[in-house]
């Protein structure tokens, strides 16, 4: 099991844009085990990102750009963003649930009122 209960994602007006369309890993890559990213040439061994939205993301991560590959926009990363409409003050959370599986959520900023942590692993 990977060393973090989870890991916050804070969203920014900086980041908002970037955030919807690809998710950067270079901060937490730890929480993934070494094969999900890609080799040189290649793909690496999928993890699964179960949302709360009812649907999974199976991806690796392309080490030269250190992201979830975004295999799909009907079901991958942009799909759930999309859906989620992320604002600045939201924070994405992914939790470690298995070897290979995550959960990922959302919490919203009217969730989140006078919680004022920054992007943290529990």
């Amino acid at each position: 099991m990977p060393p973090f209960k989870r890991v916050m994602l804070d969203i920014t007006p900086q980041n908002v844009w970037t955030v919807e369309r690809y998710l950067n890993v270079f901060d937490f890559a730890e929480i993934f085990p070494e094969d999900t990213f890609s080799p040189e040439l290649g793909r690496g061994v999928p993890v699964t990102l179960h949302t709360d939205l009812g649907f999974d993301i199976v991806t690796d991560i392309d080490r030269s750009k250190m992201q979830l590959r975004n295999r799909s926009k009907s079901h991958g990363w942009m799909r759930w963003t999309g859906a989620k409409g992320l604002h600045a003050g939201d924070r994405i959370v992914i939790e470690p649930c298995g070897e290979r599986e995550f959960n990922l959520s959302l919490e919203n900023h009217e969730q989140r009122d006078g919680d004022t942590s920054v992007g943290t692993r529990e």
